[in-house]
């Protein structure tokens, strides 16, 4: 009889577990990129990124991003923030759950010259 009612527990802890996590979301991942005189952050939750000047140089920074979509479409664009240092410019999205989104920190170099820019940097929607 003792062997009988063991079992019994584990079956029925096991299916609580399953039935309890059946409608969880998958969780977003929070990144900042920070490049020179920018910080960018994406925020999982409302899907958001806060494009921040961070240096007295007089520069406009931005933040480059690309998503792919469930389509398999690209979406490329990019975010700027000329309000000058100190200042934060915040930009909100709808992307799919669970999809990457992969941006970086820009300042922009007046004239040809190409944009001093930080390492991508992957965010979880």
């Amino acid at each position: 009889m003792r062997s009988l009612k063991r079992p019994l527990v584990v079956v029925a802890t096991t299916a609580a577990v399953l039935v309890g996590t059946a409608g969880t979301a998958q969780a977003g991942t929070d990144r900042v990129a920070t490049g020179p005189g920018a910080k960018v952050t994406f925020t999982s939750y409302g899907d958001s990124f806060k494009v921040c000047d961070t240096e007295t140089d007089g520069l406009t920074v931005y933040n480059e991003y690309k998503y792919i979509r469930k389509d398999g479409t690209v979406q490329h664009d990019y975010e700027y923030n000329g309000l000058g240092n100190g200042t934060c410019a915040t930009y909100d999205h709808n992307f799919g759950e669970g999809r990457s989104v992969t941006f970086r920190a820009c300042a922009d170099l007046p004239g040809p010259l190409p944009d001093p820019c930080s390492a991508w940097v992957v965010g979880i929607a």
